[in-house]
């Protein structure tokens, strides 16, 4: 290979409409810190209904590994809720508003159809090798504000409506306006792609934070 991936210039870009990357917008010290948050966060609910969990859709569980915060994603019916069974859903850390709105607020400068936010859930999805999420539209918040993605550690394609673009550590994504509402999936973690700084041994961890209810 002539040039190394991560060595070619990737600029902030609007892939479509609603939809923004930008490349490396967070610092390799962030990614560490956030991997630590939320191993932090999944160690104190282990071994309860609210843990990091691989859910069950249909007759089949999903590969990659959930968890909820602030609000979380029960299925069979798909629904939001604050407590199982008695145990309440972790609340979301005050530093993702943080950075979702300095997310919200470059995206805006490529496209004016995104707007404001406030961080009510987040997902922390874990992808060992070999687990993608399929394509599937996030409908279950009644807010139409903006989703905010984060990446760590291998990278991985996103697919969204027809478009692709390969999200590496580091790297936002954010995805509102009239893409609100659009399909989209990853493929599985490349292997061999993560950077050491994250302190990942191998798969991807994928934060998004989403708004609930409308304003």
């Amino acid at each position: 290979m002539l040039f190394d991936a991560t060595d070619l210039p990737r600029p902030p870009t609007r892939i479509a409409e609603g939809v923004v990357h930008l490349p490396a917008f967070l610092s390799p010290d962030t990614q560490a810190d956030l991997v630590r948050q939320a191993r932090a966060i999944a160690r104190g609910v282990a071994g309860t209904p609210v843990a990091m969990r691989r859910p069950q859709v249909g007759q089949h569980h999903m590969k990659a590994y959930l968890m909820s915060l602030g609000w979380f994603w029960a299925t069979n019916p798909y629904r939001l809720v604050q407590e199982v069974d008695g145990h309440a859903v972790p609340p979301v850390p005050e530093n993702y508003q943080v950075m979702a709105d300095a997310i919200i607020a470059r995206a805006q400068e490529l496209d004016a159809q995104i707007n404001q936010m406030a961080v009510e859930t987040a997902l922390v999805n874990f992808y060992p090798p070999g687990a993608g999420m399929g394509e599937h539209v996030d409908a279950q918040e009644e807010a139409d504000n903006p989703v905010v993605s984060l990446s760590i550690g291998e990278e991985t394609t996103f697919r969204i409506e027809g478009h692709k673009v390969v999200l590496m550590s580091g790297d936002a994504l954010v995805f509102g306006g009239p893409a609100r509402r659009a399909r989209h999936g990853v493929t599985p973690p490349r292997p061999g792609t993560g950077p050491e700084h994250t302190g990942l041994k191998e798969g991807r961890i994928n934060i998004t934070m989403r708004q609930v209810h409308p304003a």
